[in-house]
């Protein structure tokens, strides 16, 4: 709105209410959403929240406000309330000119939306008929609604109304569930202070919140008071004895009024979110008579209540502090949330600081499968066999370094092994091969968020991005895995339908693609390789398959030349059916807030994870993931190049040789004959670090053989050969000289032997006495199949550059 536009609207508010209070015009002030009876409605319906199988799982407020009469509201806090919202509440006419011309003035210098200067009698016909918006569209509405609950209404009705409707606690409206929750009270029994501190909060009830920030709920109860002593309600005396006094809390900070059992308390506060994103309030929900029908998992959500009380997967920081933790469950074909902790039991707080949707923190290594890894897939040029670069490694100043101090003089390893290892410098090295705009690019369309300064380092491959995330983000972003590449947008509920009976809202699920199913189906084949052979091998599920992957940050406080343990640890991870995301650690990274290395890492929440899976699936259908048509959920193996052989009399055998691949890595060699050409893998012949091999085998006819390279790390396969054949025959021993007795010297010939105290006999292969040698026979070597590059097999892509090319990019690049 233009500036000259919001001081014209201005003026005529000015102006007409000027008139209107000096009686000067009349003014006929009507709207359509005015009901007098309505704000004074002493029955309430509760809302009925249904499961995911269209059960009822809880209900909202089933007993309704506890209502209480003015004249059970002591009269130090009914004064409390009218010196610091509205002192004029008894003279003015349900508006207050002086107090909205002031704000008037305000919003048009600082081009701001309208808000503040709103009387008692406005605050409650907002909170009866208008949403909470600061448009002057609705602060119109808001003065006209106020002029009229004025004319049906005394002073005194109108302070009973507030008192029953507002929400001074944010759980249940009405001042006396505030005492209950706040003080375990009836409000009549409440002293000075404490009528103070509850006065202050309609303001903001969360940020007042005594429980969640006493620092901030004390500051504001002694502002009340202030006012209470400048508008001569209170004397200095009384001021100064009442913001000495302590807040007095109750002792069960988590009591809840609404009805709600505990292990739904979490879901409860994500739904009044949602919900009020919808454009239904708290207050609404709590008495409108709502059907929610909602995602909710019960028996999942009582697994993760439950162990989430569980302080084994919660260990304590160096001061005795317990760690917290958020986490969140996800249905990958829908979206729909299963579950939610948006905190730990013992520590949960109506409309606190929810640790699965508001944390903002490094996901570590967690992130690698969403920046760097599924990326490079999808780009086509890479797969799970891909050998990336594991050497000292400096780009520009900046050195990654592994955990443990992982040695880097493999120089090499697969894509499946630097991600079961969770190893940085290849994620690191790979970022910067794909670059870091691919990398991130994809993680947003998984649902993450990123700053400007992101793109521009590459330690975002090991979760340094701003502001961070949290496991809600973190599950939506793993539901494009198990989702054949698509993610649906988290949600909880699907459907509400009113008091009468009409549906208000219905979910519209529209799934966002991205990346190639193909892609997808690789990242799951990595990912429970990460489960059965790599650091997250305690996530696993006894009958089931799960795929995952850990992620911690390192806590290194100043001074420090190590990290004595994490600020942050994680695990995302999935079955067929449920995604799932949890994060443990403390509010504040302070020099103590950290959890020691020696209490496990990341494998906390791993098996945490795995036990919430073990419970809340316990029943149900294992399935199986789905891979799609024409893909393998295992990329294959890369192709070990130029396998040759032939009989070699001077090696007493046959000579096999390839080309070699660098790194730490092993050949076996395997050899079969024509009636058993498939029984490679269960005859093994030898173990050689060498690109080379004899194998000493005399017997005439051919002779099959493929070699097989490992990472000697891991013992993981990295490429096999294709099949060759090598023929041994009797000229194979003949060779194409003659060996003379006594001087062992060989004549060229016509390849037989000349008579001496030696002899050949043809076909055994050896060789009896003499001095002789045996010059190479004609022994050939035929290739059965195979191409003679590193290509994924149906294509002419390369896997990954070659060996030889794979080094650190230059300093400074």
């Amino acid at each position: 709105m233009s500036l000259r536009k919001k001081i014209l609207i201005s003026a005529s508010i000015a102006v007409g209410f000027t008139a209107l209070a000096t009686g000067g015009i009349v003014f006929v002030l009507t709207t359509a959403n005015f009901n007098p009876a309505k704000v004074d409605q002493g029955a309430t319906s509760p809302t009925i929240v249904y499961d995911r199988f269209g059960h009822v799982a809880f209900t909202i407020n089933p007993s309704g406000t506890r209502r209480v009469n003015l004249s059970q509201i002591p009269k130090m806090l009914q004064d409390a309330l009218i010196a610091t919202e509205d002192i004029r509440f008894y003279q003015n006419h349900g508006f207050d000119l002086r107090s909205t011309f002031r704000s008037l003035v305000q919003d048009i210098l600082h081009r701001g939306s309208l808000q503040g200067a709103s009387t008692i009698t406005e605050q409650l016909a907002k909170m009866v008929y208008l949403t909470d918006n600061q448009s002057i569209k609705y602060k119109i509405q808001e003065i006209i609604l106020g002029v009229e609950l004025s004319r049906y209404y005394t002073k005194n009705q109108i302070l009973d109304m507030y008192f029953n409707t507002a929400n001074f606690n944010g759980a249940t409206p009405g001042i006396e569930n505030a005492a209950q929750i706040y003080f375990q009270k009836n409000v009549w029994q409440l002293n000075l202070p404490q009528c103070a501190l509850l006065a202050g909060l309609p303001q903001a009830p969360t940020q007042y919140d005594p429980f969640l920030h006493p620092h901030a709920a004390m500051a504001r109860r002694n502002i009340v008071l202030g006012q209470l002593l400048k508008y001569h309600f209170i004397s200095q005396a009384t001021y100064a004895k009442a913001i000495q006094s302590p807040l007095d809390l109750a002792k069960n900070p988590g009591a809840v009024a609404d009805g709600v059992p505990p292990q739904y308390a979490s879901y409860r506060d994500y739904l009044y979110e949602e919900a009020n994103k919808i454009g239904i309030g708290a207050r609404a929900l709590q008495q409108g008579g709502y059907k929610i029908y909602t995602n909710l998992s019960p028996q999942l959500q009582m697994a993760a209540y439950q162990q989430f009380n569980n302080n084994a997967y919660f260990p304590p920081n160096m001061n005795g502090n317990v760690a917290q933790g958020g986490a969140a469950f996800l249905d990958p074909k829908t979206g729909g949330l299963l579950a939610i902790m948006s905190s730990r039991p013992s520590t949960y707080q109506y409309e606190g600081f929810d640790y699965a949707t508001q944390t903002q923190r490094s996901p570590g290594s967690s992130i690698k499968p969403l920046v760097v890894y599924g990326p490079a897939i999808d780009t086509g040029k890479y797969n799970a066999n891909s050998l990336l670069y594991d050497g000292p490694l400096n780009i520009g100043g900046y050195q990654p370094q592994d955990w443990e101090s992982h040695p880097t003089i493999n120089q090499h390893v697969t894509m499946r092994d630097a991600l079961a290892m969770s190893w940085n410098i290849p994620a690191v090295w790979l970022l910067q091969q794909i670059g870091i705009s691919t990398g991130l690019t994809f993680a947003e369309r998984a649902g993450l968020h990123f700053q400007p300064q992101d793109f521009l380092h590459l330690d975002v491959a090991l979760g340094d991005i701003h502001p961070g995330t949290n496991p809600l983000q973190m599950a939506e972003a793993y539901t494009s895995f198990d989702n054949n590449g698509q993610r649906i947008p988290a949600h909880a509920i699907e459907r509400i339908v009113n008091a009468q009976g009409l549906t208000v809202y219905q979910a519209q699920s529209v799934p966002i693609q991205v990346m190639k199913p193909s892609t997808a189906s690789q990242i799951v084949g990595l990912l429970q390789n990460n489960v059965v052979n790599g650091i997250a091998h305690l996530a696993g599920v006894a009958g089931r398959h799960v795929a995952g992957k850990t992620g911690s940050v390192a806590f290194l406080p100043p001074g420090y030349t190590y990290s004595p343990g994490d600020s942050d640890l994680w695990f995302c991870g999935f079955t067929p059916n449920v995604v799932g995301s949890i994060w443990e650690g403390f509010p504040n990274t302070s020099l103590q807030a950290y959890i020691p290395n020696w209490v496990g890492g990341s494998a906390l929440p791993a098996e945490l994870f795995s036990a919430i899976m073990t419970q809340g699936l316990s029943g149900t259908p294992a399935g199986s993931f789905t891979t799609p048509v024409n893909t393998s959920s295992t990329a294959p193996l890369m192709t070990l190049t130029g396998l040759t052989g032939s009989y070699s009399a001077t090696q007493n055998g046959i000579s096999l040789s390839w080309n070699p691949l660098n790194g730490s890595v092993y050949y076996l060699v395997f050899r079969g004959g024509p009636s058993d050409r498939n029984l490679y893998y269960n005859r093994s012949i030898g173990k050689t670090t060498s690109p080379s091999y004899v194998d000493p085998i005399h017997v005439l006819g051919g002779h099959t053989y493929q070699v097989v390279a490992f990472n000697a790390l891991t013992d993981h396969e990295i490429a096999v050969s294709p099949e060759i054949e090598v023929q041994i025959t009797p000229s194979s021993f003949a060779g194409s000289g003659t060996t003379t007795p006594g001087s062992g010297t060989t004549t060229s010939g016509s390849g037989t032997t000349t008579p001496g105290s030696g002899t050949t006999t043809p076909g055994s292969g050896t060789t009896t006495p003499g001095s002789g040698t045996t010059t190479p026979g004609s022994g050939t070597t035929t290739s059965s199949s195979g191409p003679t590059s590193t290509v994924i097999p149906g294509t002419s892509t390369p896997v990954a550059p070659p060996a030889a090319s794979l080094k650190p990019p230059p300093q400074g690049e």
